[in-house]
């Protein structure tokens, strides 16, 4: 059952963090910005001859278009915010050393030590590109999948002990 890697954290996976975080607190505002894109092009076409499944297929092009930019500028101001903290900190990266196993997460950077049991972890998220361990909302434990040895058999592995430890209601798994 025990889980141990060592991980550097640096901006490419702080960003990651945070734009994650900002996407997934905007999805409303992002379908919000689809539904004026739509309701624009509606509004523009309704004194067209254009046959209805173009009309069809503008309206979701300006909605997905909508949505998409307004995306982009969440995703490219994100990683600039991220990237002023981090130069202003002085601290590029650093090495966390992460150990899980049945008494909890045990985390190590530099002379700092961190232990947390399962039941105070506050979610479990699992992307495409790491596993966030939160410890609150802004602030989570990062393991990269692009560090794992073997990315597959280890998420699966990671995945098992959730499972096996913390509530559903605070699982947030890809597989």
């Amino acid at each position: 059952m025990p889980y141990r890697c060592d991980f550097t954290i640096g901006v490419r996976e702080t960003q990651d963090f945070y734009i994650s975080l900002t996407l997934k607190h905007w999805w409303k505002g992002l379908l919000g910005f689809g539904g004026v894109g739509a309701l624009a092009a509606v509004m523009y076409m309704m004194r067209t001859a254009l046959p209805m499944p173009l009309r069809a297929a503008l309206t979701v092009g300006a909605a997905l278009a909508a949505a998409g930019m307004a995306a982009l500028v969440l995703v490219v101001s994100t990683r600039q915010k991220v990237k002023e903290q981090i130069r202003r900190s002085g601290r590029e990266s650093y090495i966390q050393e992460t150990e899980i196993n049945g008494f909890g997460v045990h985390v190590t950077v530099g002379k700092k030590k961190a232990r947390l049991a399962f039941e105070n972890l506050l979610r479990v998220r699992e992307t495409r590109k790491a596993f966030y361990l939160f410890l609150s909302e802004q602030q989570a434990w990062i393991l990269p999948k692009r560090q794992m040895e073997d990315a597959q058999e280890e998420s699966e592995q990671l995945r098992t002990i959730f499972r096996t430890v913390v509530e559903r209601k605070r699982l947030e798994l890809k597989g």
